[in-house]
């Protein structure tokens, strides 16, 4: 196997504009996949907590977050839920996709509007139904080895949960959401991929606009608006950057204009997926080793190898910790690199959490969604991105998508064959592409023409 670059057809746009809703089955599924959880480990009820940037465990049976406040979910064991929202979102209990009973925090809401002392909390809980016959589990966001007792929740919250039910009896229970053996939200049946292929089919597209834009003398910004689409909330800081990044701190895209031999850098993200590009503005190699020698044969071409490899290797059953362990085999970290785990799971967020790290005995699941995503570091290179996203799904799932959603597997069904005759890149049967430019990545961005092939 050896990569090369060959002339060849883009992929197509091919983001249908149209979103799955998720649909009352699949909230009832998720409510009783929690419960089953719950019980396995001998939780009487969850404090589920959210805030902007931290809200997809609550919005998980909410179908909604609390927005530019803080909120809280309760959900016992006989499948009662309270909501817990400040000022300005209480009244979106009504709509919960969850039925809920529904309490207003102003401890919850933003600085200098009206707001009670802090007790308010403690009062609240005090007439809040938990059902403190076993454990109460608290769900935040991040999964910290050993931390059972430790919560990453703001210090007045657990304190007033302490205050109401107890220290000794709160657990941390974020892994029922989100742990890559356990958790709930890890892996998806037909409806939910249907939904999250909005969003990464929708990043796709909008980096293949951006690329095909590109050309000496745009700016950050023109290129940065084409990557904002159809009003979506973005899951990650947007990136159009050019040349130097990151000059007096700034993370967003700018009025500087594009040069040749500039280095470029591409994303976005929403709901489902992300879609980056990485590289330089250039038409040929020899142009590109003028700024960056070696850089095609020392970093493109094993990153592209590699990505191929991450294609054809994974497979449901696996191991997540073989599968790190045969990537950095072939792919090894001390010769290029890449920090992060190779490809993590994502949904609600960009990042959920991921089963490959050195030893983890969690498994391949069908109904998991990955972004292809390690990042090669190499003293004196730039780097190289083309992280995009995939479903991997049994035959009853295969099954379930081409009966539910026969639209989406028709653009399934293509992006495989475009992989195939246009990339030389087999998937197996169990592989989805939820995106059109999935390992298609152009070594010299000014040439449209030009990609990575397998041979």
């Amino acid at each position: 196997m050896t990569v090369e670059i060959n002339k060849v057809k883009q992929p197509i746009a091919d983001h249908s504009s149209q979103l799955v809703h998720l649909t009352d089955q699949t909230m009832e599924e998720r409510k009783q996949a929690l419960l089953n959880r719950m019980g396995e480990r001998g939780l009487s009820a969850l404090v589920i907590y959210a805030d902007k940037e931290h809200g997809s465990n609550f919005e998980y049976l909410t179908g909604f977050i609390p927005r530019f406040e803080e909120g809280l979910q309760i959900l016992n064991q006989d499948g009662s839920s309270t909501l817990i929202l400040g000022n300005e979102n209480y009244n979106k209990v009504r709509y919960s996709r969850t039925p809920s009973e529904g309490k207003k925090c102003s401890l919850f809401s933003l600085p200098n509007q009206p707001m009670q002392e802090v007790s308010e909390l403690d009062n609240l809980l005090a007439d809040t139904t938990i059902d403190t016959s076993q454990k109460v589990g608290l769900v935040g966001w991040k999964l910290i080895p050993t931390m059972t007792d430790q919560y990453d929740l703001p210090h007045f919250i657990v304190n007033a949960l302490e205050n109401r039910i107890g220290k000794e009896n709160l657990v941390n229970a974020t892994g029922l959401y989100i742990d890559p053996a356990y958790g709930a939200r890890v892996t998806n049946n037909a409806n939910e991929i249907a939904h999250y292929e909005y969003g990464s089919s929708l990043a796709s597209d909008a980096v293949l606009d951006a690329m095909n834009q590109l050309s000496v003398g745009k700016s950050e910004t023109e290129i940065g608006q084409l990557l904002t689409k159809e009003g979506q909330y973005q899951t990650v800081v947007t990136i159009a950057a050019f040349g130097q990044r990151f000059l007096n701190a700034n993370l967003y895209p700018l009025d500087k204009p594009l040069k040749l031999s500039d280095k470029v850098a591409l994303t976005v993200a929403y709901r489902g997926g992300l879609s980056s590009r990485s590289g330089y503005a250039v038409e040929t190699n020899e142009q590109m080793e003028s700024i960056d020698p070696a850089y095609l044969e020392e970093v493109v071409k094993p990153y592209f190898a590699a990505y191929h490899y991450w294609l054809t290797t994974i497979r449901i059953g696996q191991k997540g910790g073989d599968f790190f362990k045969q990537f950095n085999d072939f792919y090894p970290q001390s010769n290029y690199g890449w920090e992060l785990c190779p490809g993590h799971l994502t949904a609600n967020e960009e990042w959920l959490s991921s089963p490959f790290y050195p030893g983890s005995k969690a498994t391949v699941q069908s109904g998991m969604i990955f972004q292809v995503d390690f990042i090669p570091s190499q003293a004196g290179h730039n780097g190289v991105s083309a992280e995009s996203t995939v479903a991997i799904a049994d035959e009853d799932l295969r099954h379930n998508i081409q009966e539910d959603y026969p639209e989406l597997w028709e653009r399934i069904q293509e992006r495989r064959n475009y992989l195939k005759t246009e990339l030389n890149i087999q998937l197996s049967e169990e592989l989805l592409p939820l995106a059109s430019t999935l390992a298609y990545y152009r070594p010299f961005f000014l040439n449209k023409d030009l990609a990575l092939t397998i041979q």
